[in-house]
């Protein structure tokens, strides 16, 4: 059975981000999904750059997915970047 993880970007600072998603690599996961909601959209694509720019042919965008969840009341769009480790 192959292990994905799951990271949701929150108030922390996205190296933080980037180093859990390695840490998770390097523990045996296979895919890795960095999920941003809101104004933390644009932090998920940072984390993303960072672990690639640190990792290299190592890593690879296997899927994106974007959309929206009702949140008390209120559409929050979110954007979910899976990331599988190739070697």
């Amino acid at each position: 059975m192959e292990l994905i993880g799951r990271i949701s970007v929150g108030n922390g600072h996205a190296a933080d981000y980037a180093f859990d998603v390695i840490v998770m690599f390097n523990k045996g996961y296979k895919r890795v999904v960095v999920k941003g909601k809101g104004d933390r959209i644009s932090k998920a694509v940072v984390v993303t750059n960072l672990v690639r720019d640190r990792m290299g042919s190592a890593v690879r965008i296997a899927d994106i997915r974007i959309g929206s969840e009702d949140r008390k009341g209120r559409l929050v769009s979110f954007i979910e970047i899976e990331l599988e480790r190739t070697v």
